[in-house]
């Protein structure tokens, strides 16, 4: 955690109800995920994850990977596997 802690010195911390609201705003406003990540000192996870919580709607709320649908994973076919 200390080492993530170096790049993103709120990673972990408890999120404010100011914070949460100035998240939102910022994300109504546009701004994409990898710039809130920096603006908040969150890593780009939580950042999604924190914006799926609070329902935020706006641009880094839609990008990918932040639908909170899981993806689709095909079966293994062992007949073509060449293990």
């Amino acid at each position: 955690m200390e080492e993530k802690r170096k790049m993103h010195p709120n990673a972990y911390a408890p999120w404010s109800d100011e914070g949460d609201q100035l998240l939102a705003e910022r994300c109504g406003q546009g701004v994409p995920l990898a710039e809130l990540s920096r603006e908040f000192g969150r890593n780009e996870g939580g950042i999604a994850a924190r914006l799926k919580k609070i329902n935020a709607v706006g641009p880094a709320a839609e990008e990918p990977g932040n639908s909170g649908e899981t993806a689709q994973v095909r079966p293994f076919d062992t007949a073509s596997s060449h293990l």
